[in-house]
C-alpha cells in the first residue's frame, strides 16, 4: 500500500543536528520570518536510547529558511532542584500557541526511571525568554509520556499520551493547564503506537503516529495514519502507511534510515512539512548510531 504522505526530496544539510549529542523530538513554530525548533538532546557518551532518561534537556534552535540548517540558540530546560517532577530530565517537547502565550508540553522525571515519567508544561509570552515551568505535572495515569495537544473549535483541548506499555489514550480539558479527564483509554488495543500528532481535515480527525511493532503497516516503527470522527474514538481499520525509511535527497543521493520517529506536521502557509527524527549507523534499530531532526516538505497528503 502506498504511503499517504508524498514527499519532495530532502534538502541536503537541512534540519538540526549537534556534534557530540543525540538529537530527538523536533517541534516547530513560526513567528514572523523565523522558525523556532524545540528539540531534545543528550550527550552521546550517555548512550542511545537510554541516556535520555538521565540527561535529556530541551533546546531551542532557529532558522530563517526551512531549506537551511537550524542553528542552536540555547538550552531552555535542563536539570533543576530535586524537589521538582522534572529535576533530572526534560524530553518530548511539543510547542503550540494559546492566545498570547506560547505553551510547551514535555515529559520529565525526578529520578531517571521510566515509572515516574510524567507530562507537564511551560509557558511564556516569548519564544526565546521568560519561560515558567509548571511546579507539578498534569494528573494522568502513571508513566504518561509522548504528549500531543490538539485545540478544538470550542476551546477545549485533547491531550494524547501513551503509557509504558505503549497504550495510547486521550484526555480532555477546558484549559491547557488542566485538569484533564481521560476520555478513552487504549485507543489501539491490537498493538502499540507512540509519537502521536493529531490534526483535522475535511473528513475529521487525523493521527500520524509510529507503528511500534509494524502491526498496522508491516513496517516496524514506520509511520501510520488513523482517522476518527470525534477525536476520542479511533478506527483501527482506517490504518494506512504514512511514511517509511527511504530518503531521496535533492542532490540525487539516497539513504535508508534504521529508524524514523516523532512525526510533527507543520503548515507554513500553503506549504506542509514533516519534522521527524532520523537514526542511522547503530548496531540495530534500537541502539546507538547518529540521530538528528529532519525537515521534509510534503508534496501531497493522499
Amino acid at each position: 500500500m502506498k504511503n499517504c504522505l508524498d514527499f519532495y526530496p530532502v534538502v541536503k544539510n537541512s534540519g538540526f543536528q549537534m556534534e557530540g549529542y543525540h538529537v530527538w523530538c523536533g517541534s516547530v513554530i513560526r513567528e514572523g520570518g523565523t522558525y523556532y525548533l524545540f528539540a531534545a538532546r543528550w550527550p552521546e557518551e550517555t548512550g542511545f536510547p537510554l541516556g535520555y532518561l538521565t540527561d535529556s534537556e530541551i533546546v531551542l534552535a532557529t532558522t530563517d529558511d526551512l531549506a537551511k540548517p537550524f542553528q542552536f540558540q540555547k538550552v531552555l530546560f535542563g536539570k533543576r532542584e530535586a524537589k521538582y517532577w522534572d529535576s533530572v530530565m526534560a524530553h518530548n517537547p511539543f510547542i503550540f500557541k494559546v492566545d498570547d502565550l506560547y505553551v510547551l508540553y514535555y515529559i520529565g522525571s525526578p529520578d531517571g526511571g521510566c515509572e515516574n515519567r510524567a507530562i507537564g508544561y511551560a509557558w511564556s509570552k516569548s519564544l526565546t525568554d521568560g519561560w515558567t515551568r509548571s511546579d507539578a505535572p498534569i494528573a494522568l495515569p502513571k508513566d504518561a509520556n509522548n504528549p500531543a495537544i490538539f485545540k478544538n473549535d470550542d476551546g477545549s483541548f485533547f491531550l494524547y499520551f501513551r503509557d509504558g506499555h505503549g497504550r495510547v489514550s486521550v484526555a480532555r480539558s477546558d484549559s491547557f493547564r488542566g485538569p484533564f479527564k481521560v476520555e478513552n483509554f487504549n485507543l489501539f488495543p491490537s498493538s502499540c503506537c507512540e509519537d502521536m500528532f493529531v490534526y483535522k481535515d475535511e473528513k475529521g480527525y487525523v493521527m500520524i503516529a509510529e507503528d511500534g511493532r509494524g502491526y498496522y503497516t508491516g513496517l516496524e516503527k514506520g509511520g501510520v495514519r488513523f482517522r476518527s470522527e470525534d477525536g476520542i474514538h479511533w478506527d483501527e481499520d482506517s490504518a494506512e502507511p504514512a511514511f517509511d525509511f527511504d530518503l531521496q535527497y535533492d542532490d540525487g543521493t539516497h539513504m535508508v534510515l534504521q529508524r524514523r520517529e516523532r512525526p510533527f506536521l507543520f503548515w507554513d502557509g500553503d506549504r506542509k512539512y514533516l519534522i521527524s527524527t532520523a537514526k542511522i549507523g547503530g548496531p540495530d534499530q534500537i541502539c546507538g548510531g547518529k540521530n538528528w531532526n529532519m525537515i521534509q516538505e510534503i508534496k501531497e497528503i493522499l
